[in-house]
C-alpha cells in the first residue's frame, strides 16, 4: 500500500475566541503563523501543505506577497466564506465580522457566482487558476461541486465523515454521516456518494470513529440484566482537537481498515491562526501555541517513519484516478 498525507489549512484573517475577525483587521496568522512557524516546520519534515486561502486574505496585498515569496513546497487553493464576496456581498468592512453563512444554501446562481468571484480573485493575484477548494464551515453541496467542475477545479475537501452539522446557524442540516473516509470521485447528485465517472475528487477530512463502552442496568421481567452499550466518538486528524497519540491512532486505524486498498490517504486540517496565541479559540498563550506545534512535530515524525509521502490536494487527483 502507498501511503499519502495531505495537510489542508484554512487561511483566515486574525480571529478571536469566537472566530470573529480582529478589529482592526490583522494578518499575523499569515506573516508570522505561516511564514514564521508553519512553513519552516513543513520544510523540516518535507511536508507539502495546501493553503486554502480565504477571500478576505486574498484582498490583502501583504498577505498575497507572503505567499508569492514563501520558500518550500506547497499548493495554494481557495476557501470561501460567502458573506465577504460578490454577488450579494454582505460586508464591505471585515473587522469585527465572522463568516457564519453556508455556501450550499445560497440560490445556485448566487453560490456559483461567489465561487467564480473568489476563483477570479485568486487568479488575478497568482496568475493561474486554483484547483483545490473548501467551503467555509464545510457547507458544500451538489451545486458547489457542479460550480467547481465548471471552473476547472480538481479537488474539494469540504466533507467531514461521520458528522452532521445541524445547529441554529444553519438553515438545514449539512449531513456527512455516511460519507466515505477515503477520497472518492463525487456523484453529481449527492456529495457523499461515489461515482467513478465524477469530475471532482472529494478528499474528506480524516475523521475516525473511536469506540467506547458504557454500561447501564436494565430491568426486565426476568430480572436484572446488564447490557454493554457501544457508543462512538468522532476523532479528527486535527491538532488541538486531538493530541499526537490520538492522531497517530487515527493513522493506524485507517491503515488497518484500508490495508487491502492500493493507497491510503490521510487529510489533516486546521487553521493558520491556531499557531499563534489569541488569534483563535484554541491557543490562548505562547506556551499553548508551542505545545500545538509540538503535536504537529510528533505526528509528522511518525509519518516520516511510517513512509507516508506528503502531497498537495490536487496531486491526489491523478493518484486516485
Amino acid at each position: 500500500m502507498k501511503k499519502y498525507l495531505a495537510v489542508s489549512i484554512d487561511v483566515e484573517p486574525d480571529c478571536s475566541a469566537d472566530w470573529t475577525y480582529s478589529d482592526p483587521l490583522g494578518f499575523k496568522g499569515v506573516s508570522l503563523g505561516i511564514a514564521g512557524r508553519l512553513q519552516p516546520l513543513f520544510n523540516e519534515f518535507d511536508i507539502t501543505p495546501t493553503y486554502l486561502i480565504n477571500n478576505v486574505v486574498l484582498e490583502d496585498k501583504e498577505s498575497v506577497g507572503v505567499f508569492r515569496e514563501l520558500p518550500g513546497k506547497y499548493e495554494l487553493g481557495t476557501h470561501l466564506h460567502p458573506e465577504f464576496i460578490a454577488p450579494e456581498k454582505k460586508f464591505d468592512a471585515y473587522a469585527g465580522k465572522s463568516g457564519r453563512a453556508n455556501c450550499c444554501f445560497f440560490p445556485p446562481g448566487v453560490e456559483s457566482g461567489k465561487i467564480q468571484s473568489i476563483t477570479e480573485l485568486f487568479q488575478a493575484n497568482f496568475g493561474y487558476k486554483p484547483t483545490s477548494f473548501r467551503a467555509g464551515r464545510f457547507s458544500a453541496g451538489s451545486n458547489t461541486i457542479a460550480s467547481l467542475s465548471r471552473l476547472g477545479y480538481l479537488v474539494d475537501t469540504s466533507v467531514t465523515p461521520h458528522l452532521c452539522w445541524n445547529d441554529a446557524t444553519r438553515e438545514r442540516p449539512v449531513d456527512f454521516t455516511n460519507a466515505p473516509e477515503q477520497p472518492y470521485f463525487i456523484s453529481e447528485h449527492d456529495i457523499t456518494r461515489e461515482d467513478t465517472g465524477g469530475r471532482i475528487l472529494q478528499v474528506p477530512v480524516s475523521i475516525a470513529l473511536k469506540k467506547r463502552s458504557l454500561f447501564k442496568e436494565f430491568i426486565s421481567a426476568a430480572g436484572g440484566l446488564r447490557h454493554s452499550i457501544r457508543k462512538y466518538k468522532p476523532v479528527w486528524l486535527r491538532p488541538f482537537y486531538s493530541r499526537a497519540p490520538a492522531m497517530i491512532g487515527i493513522a493506524r486505524q485507517y491503515g488497518a481498515a484500508y490495508q487491502h486498498k492500493p493507497q491510503l490517504v490521510l487529510n489533516m486540517m486546521f487553521h493558520n491562526v491556531e499557531t499563534l496565541p489569541g488569534l483563535s479559540p484554541y491557543t490562548k498563550t505562547e506556551k499553548a501555541s508551542q505545545q500545538y506545534l509540538e503535536q504537529l512535530r510528533i505526528f509528522f515524525d511518525f509519518c516520516k517513519r511510517e513512509d507516508f509521502v506528503s502531497v498537495g490536494l490536487s496531486d491526489l487527483y491523478k493518484i486516485c484516478r
